[in-house]
């Protein structure tokens, strides 16, 4: 009895090994935060959680030095549009894929799904070849095309999944009023799969706002510099000493934060668009 709540002792374990795990989880963003909050050159003496003295400066310093603004735009834009696209090409895909027949459909739809075994490090003599024919290196092209080539397998492979769990009555009875296909899709279908294109959005979305490899190739003016890239770049600099090393931290703390706020805003579509497949099943 817990407050007076019959609680099992198989739920008190599974709630123990949850909060434990989450802990692990949470803990490399603990200390960086702690980390960040050190007065300049206090790491160095003090390893523990809690801060000596906090300095809110640290992020002051990092904002101010890295240019936070700018590379948080590069990377805002960058993130936004691969992802727009990625949802709106993948979701069509998916629904054909899905509703519509015909010739070589499964074939097709394994060879989208062959793009799940390539990786992006393993492609990038190609793709840099292409932008540098296209002549788009030093663009947001030069990004945005590789991210969305990249992101399009996994996303068909998630919402052809969803799409298929959706009552085929709706779509018939659109049919029956006159709807044409692309009507059906975007005014009914997608509405209804909300949840499997948060999903989408916060796996493609994590992925390419963290990426660094692909910046780093296909971009050599600082104006185009994403958070990652800044974050390195800022630890190269000549001028950033061991004593900055809050400021670094305070750097990736301010870099992690719109995740977390995009996550908290979806997180209720995200879990919904995970759980579906299982509860359709």
């Amino acid at each position: 009895m817990v407050f007076g709540v019959k609680v099992s002792r198989k739920s008190v374990l599974t709630h123990a090994a949850l909060l434990f795990f989450a802990f692990i989880m949470i803990f490399p963003w603990l200390i960086a935060l702690s980390t960040g909050l050190k007065a300049p050159g206090e790491s160095a003496l003090n390893r523990g959680l809690i801060p000596w003295e906090i300095s809110f400066g640290n992020f002051v310093k990092a904002w101010v030095i890295a240019d936070v603004p700018l590379l948080a735009l590069n990377s805002f834009v960058v993130t936004a549009a691969s992802v727009v696209a990625i949802l709106f090409l993948a979701s069509l895909a998916a629904y054909g894929f899905a509703r519509l027949d015909f010739a070589f459909k499964e074939p097709f739809y394994l060879l989208f799904l062959a793009g799940l075994m390539l990786q992006a490090a393993a492609i990038m003599v190609p793709l840099y070849q292409v932008n540098v024919t296209f002549k788009l290196l030093d663009t947001y092209y030069a990004m945005i095309g590789p991210y969305l080539a990249l992101g399009l397998p996994f996303a068909i492979l998630i919402l052809r999944g969803f799409f298929e769990g959706l009552p085929e009555e709706i779509e018939d009875a659109a049919l029956i009023d006159g709807a044409t296909r692309f009507t059906i899709y975007w005014r009914i279908m997608l509405p209804l799969t909300r949840p499997a294109l948060a999903t989408v959005a916060i796996f493609t979305g994590l992925g390419t706002w963290n990426d660094f490899l692909l910046p780093m190739l296909m971009t050599s003016k600082p104006g185009l510099r994403t958070m990652p890239l800044g974050l390195i770049l800022f630890e190269l600099e000549g001028s950033i000493g061991f004593v900055l090393h809050e400021y670094r931290f305070a750097l990736i703390i301010m870099m992690t934060v719109p995740l977390i706020i995009v996550f908290l805003l979806l997180q209720r579509q995200f879990m919904s668009g995970l759980t579906a497949g299982a509860i359709k099943g």
